[in-house]
């Protein structure tokens, strides 16, 4: 595989049963594998029918759930569209679809949790299922963005890193690279990245430290980010590599998980 690749929903087959490899599910589901195989991330984007269960056992590592449309339930706790459940490494959980519910799923291929990374490893002792409102619990809102972490891995018990980003107008970034491998998957309106087009419901792989520059269609774009662990980011923009997280990019603090 290239270092960055673009994988098209319109090109994914749709999977027979769930093909997210930690969960068992129970009841009507479409779903695809909306990431390249061999890297070390994956990605499904799913609809499930009202009444599903997802279920996992207690082989994974930091995963996440976005919901894009719809209700996921865990424990009585409600996780509503444009919010995210964090199922940290090792817990088993229950999450039942409360009305037709879309989503984006999002793990890593090795269920070991990194131990090696720029905040070394997540406590074992009180990981569970995090809640994350719409808001998110780092933010930065404006007139022209919305930018929210669902995770920055800064968390006692996970290293799970979950942005999301929704531009209402023209947006490009600088040419900058990242120290860890990441999943972009567009929501709504499209980037490029060079001659690569990705639309709504594609998914962008960058490997870590390939340098890339993103460009958004006129009327901006949505879309969430996903990395396995911190990382920090290399750009003209910075004096030195900028650890990404919420604090550190001087957004502001939202709310903790439930």
């Amino acid at each position: 595989m290239s270092a960055v690749e673009v994988i098209h929903a319109a090109e994914a087959e749709a999977a027979a049963g769930y093909p997210g490899p930690t969960v068992a599910l129970t009841g009507g589901c479409s779903a695809q594998l909306v990431s390249p195989d061999g890297a070390t991330l994956w990605l499904v984007a799913a609809e499930l029918a009202a009444g599903t269960e997802m279920r996992w056992g207690t082989e994974h590592g930091d995963e996440a759930v976005y919901v894009r449309s719809g209700s996921l339930v865990v424990d009585g706790r409600a996780c509503s569209a444009d919010g995210a459940m964090v199922v940290e490494a090792g817990v088993a959980a229950t999450a039942i679809a409360e009305s037709d519910t879309t989503i984006v799923h999002v793990g890593p291929t090795d269920p070991a949790p990194p131990t090696k990374g720029l905040r070394g490893p997540a406590d074992t002792e009180g990981r569970s299922v995090r809640i994350v409102g719409p808001d998110g619990i780092w933010a930065t809102v404006d007139e022209t963005q919305r930018t929210r972490f669902f995770s920055d891995a800064s968390a006692p018990t996970n290293r799970l890193w979950l942005l999301a980003t929704d531009r209402s107008q023209y947006f490009e970034s600088s040419a900058h690279s990242h120290s860890q491998d990441e999943l972009i998957h567009v929501l709504r309106g499209e980037i490029r990245v060079g001659r690569r087009v990705v639309s709504e419901g594609d998914t962008l792989w960058v490997a870590a430290d390939r340098r890339y520059k993103l460009y958004s269609g006129d009327d901006g774009v949505h879309f969430i980010n996903y990395r396995r662990d911190a990382s920090v980011m290399t750009s003209p923009n910075y004096d030195g590599p900028l650890l990404e997280a919420g604090e550190s990019t001087n957004m502001t603090w939202v709310g903790d998980y439930r």
